[in-house]
């Protein structure tokens, strides 16, 4: 298995528990099932943003290979995705984007603290 499938498969792993996390907590929470998958998807994308850090960071344990590019990448295309989500303007898009690159870029020093 190639390196960059071995990543994408560990984001995707910690996006999926994420939002499997997210569903068992807003399941008796959310008041519409849109309101729940909005919620759940949400979630998940931070787990993509987590799952991006601890496969590209120095720091990290379980890292794949380190490259700060692939944080940012990663890191920009989950704040989009959550700004899409909400339905966003097109400034809340940029700024979603820019939040979550700098997430990524920062990576370990924040993600380190992250506790559910």
């Amino acid at each position: 298995m190639s390196t960059l499938a071995k990543a994408l498969l560990l984001i995707c792993l910690f996006g999926g528990v994420t939002a499997l996390y997210a569903l068992f907590q807003l399941i008796f929470e959310a008041e519409t099932l849109n309101e729940l998958a909005l919620g759940v998807a949400t979630f998940g994308c931070l787990g993509l943003l987590l799952g991006g850090i601890f496969a590209f960071d120095e720091r990290s344990e379980i890292k794949i290979r380190a490259n700060a590019f692939a944080r940012i990448a990663v890191g920009s295309i989950a704040g989009v995705a959550v700004s899409l989500l909400w339905g966003w303007p097109g400034e809340g898009v940029a700024l979603s984007a820019l939040v979550g690159g700098s997430l990524g870029y920062f990576g370990m020093v924040w993600a380190k603290y992250v506790d559910f």
